[in-house]
């Protein structure tokens, strides 16, 4: 895919829609390594801003993993079950603390829901596997 300087979109978004197609698409399955940043800005034409903010658009999405030595790999999808919170219930979204991560299994850059009913926390769901809902 050739990115259109001219669309209005930015750049690192398009990357990053493009990239997100070719993992649904079935390109790069599940434990695949993407090719390495310098290669993705060399076959794209953009620089290495331009990579690492798509790359880090897909991880917030719980897409891919960074491994630091390693290099950017794609996610197993998991399955997502649904949770149902109280009518009236606050339910906020924030990155979690490594103790919650590790507790939750969580990689990185996936954020945590936090539901609170009456001013009590009611509980921490991690948002890459967890649908809520109001009953």
């Amino acid at each position: 895919m050739t990115l259109d300087p001219h669309s209005g979109v930015p750049l690192h978004r398009q990357l990053a829609a493009d990239l997100r197609t070719r993992i649904a698409g079935g390109e790069w399955p599940a434990g695949t390594l993407l090719p390495a940043q310098a290669r993705i800005g060399y076959d794209y034409g953009v620089g290495k801003a331009t990579v690492q903010a798509a790359i880090t658009a897909l991880r917030a999405e719980g897409l891919v993993d960074v491994e630091r030595g390693v290099g950017i790999r794609v996610r197993a999808r998991v399955e997502r079950r649904s949770v149902a919170v109280p009518r009236g219930a606050r339910i906020s979204s924030r990155m979690p603390t490594a103790e919650e991560r590790a507790e939750h299994d969580m990689p990185e850059g996936v954020p945590l829901f936090v539901v609170v009913v009456g001013g009590r926390e009611r509980g921490r769901y991690p948002a890459d596997r967890v649908d809520l809902t109001t009953s």
